[in-house]
């Protein structure tokens, strides 16, 4: 298990596309995928699966913390994702309606620390600019404020948490006929 320290950005479709161009400028670009994600609560349990990545991960707490505890499984193929998803219903969880993200992941170095940014287009949803680091037992407070003046440098504001909570809620009613 890891502790994954995150802050996001909300961005309008203008940023996002100044975003794509700079960027790739400014850092090394280590990935880009479409990623669908299926969403099982109660806690939060997802499957996520595209031609890179296929896996379950358990994130704890709510999905606007800054600072979560997460396990990741990797799967062998689509079909383990399909039966993974299947299991999870038979177990009593229920799905939020998935969603398919278009991201794009650079590597920042900030006061000698390596960060993740990615530059995300979630179907439906929003445009996101998200700054993180993967912890094994460091002092998130740091971090946080070190991901903060990243977003800040490029123009960027981190998202209220109740704000992205209710953009979040209405995601899930706007499309609970997916599921």
């Amino acid at each position: 298990m890891v502790r994954e320290v995150e802050i996001r950005s909300l961005l309008s479709e203008q940023k996002y596309g100044e975003l794509c161009e700079l960027l790739p400028k400014k850092f090394t670009k280590v990935n880009e995928d479409v990623l669908t994600t299926v969403r099982f609560r109660p806690n939060d349990v997802r499957v996520r699966y595209s031609d890179k990545i296929r896996e379950i991960v358990f994130k704890d707490g709510n999905p606007t913390s800054v600072s979560r505890n997460e396990l990741s499984i990797n799967l062998k193929d689509r079909g383990d994702c399909e039966k993974t998803i299947a299991l999870l219903k038979q177990l009593g969880f229920k799905n939020d309606p998935p969603w398919v993200k278009r991201k794009q992941e650079f590597v920042c170095e900030y006061g000698g620390f390596e960060y993740t940014l990615s530059l995300q287009h979630v179907e439906n949803f929003a445009y996101l600019l998200e700054a993180e680091i993967m912890l094994e037992d460091e002092d998130d407070a740091l971090h946080v404020e070190n991901l903060k003046k990243i977003l800040e440098s490029l123009g960027c504001k981190p998202i209220e948490p109740n704000e992205f909570n209710a953009r979040i809620a209405a995601y899930v009613e706007n499309n609970s006929w997916i599921k």
